[in-house]
């Protein structure tokens, strides 16, 4: 226990003390989780319907699992090991993380892949979360007293939040990497309008991660062609 906690001398080891550090906290997190179910079962004296839920396991498995695999896999080199295991933690990833990641990236300029870029990440990441904790507390009180006023004034704008997190952040990025993202976002606004032509428009959480994938492919592909 004292070596996760030692200052690590090469980013080799600040990796592996990430991970090792964010493998236990993971672990403690699902524990918690699941510790509400099973509490509420104990409590209420009942059990699961486990026919049923073997049912909808397939779905859980293609949709949650998969979903996650993806964003995993997509977020990693913007988030970093320490606030990639700080995001998938305490969630809000696309909507909170993700863009306050690379709003301290873009303000302080640093490379990508860097140590600088690592540590700034974390930090930025963690403040958040603690922020975002504070300001949850403090929207507790009205909203117990106020709940359905509340719910009913935000209703109308809640749809609009992560169009315009990730409208503001791309200006930024297609301002900065004209090269990588203007492709991708035009592929993107044209399954997004291909979809909801065919009555089946993809969800904003989606249509975040469809357009990693594509920018990921597409960015490969130029650099191989030595156009980036």
């Amino acid at each position: 226990m004292k070596n996760l906690f030692k200052v690590a001398e090469t980013r080799e080891e600040h990796n592996n003390q990430m991970h090792n550090i964010g493998r236990i906290f993971t672990l403690i997190t699902l524990g918690l989780i699941l510790l509400v179910p099973i509490l509420f079962c104990l409590e209420a004296k009942v059990t699961p319907d486990w026919s049923l839920f073997l049912k909808t396991l397939p779905a859980i498995v293609g949709a949650y699992f998969i979903v996650g695999f993806v964003e995993a896999i997509s977020y990693a080199p913007l988030l970093g090991t320490g606030g990639q295991y700080l995001s998938f933690i305490t969630g809000n990833i696309s909507n909170l993380k993700l863009p306050c990641a690379i709003n301290a990236q873009n303000i302080t300029k640093c490379q990508q892949g860097s140590e600088e870029q690592e540590i700034i990440t974390t930090i930025s990441i963690a403040v958040s979360s603690i922020v975002t904790t504070v300001i949850i507390l403090i929207g507790l009180i009205p909203l117990a007293l106020l709940q359905e006023s509340i719910v009913e004034a935000v209703k109308p704008v809640s749809p609009y939040v992560i169009p315009a997190i990730f409208g503001g952040l791309l200006v930024a990025l297609m301002a900065k990497y004209m090269k990588m993202t203007a492709i991708p976002f035009v592929i993107c606004i044209l399954i997004s309008v291909i979809t909801n032509i065919l009555g089946s428009g993809l969800n904003q959480s989606v249509m975040v991660i469809v357009g990693m994938v594509i920018s990921g492919i597409y960015t490969f592909v130029m650099y191989k062609l030595k156009k980036i």
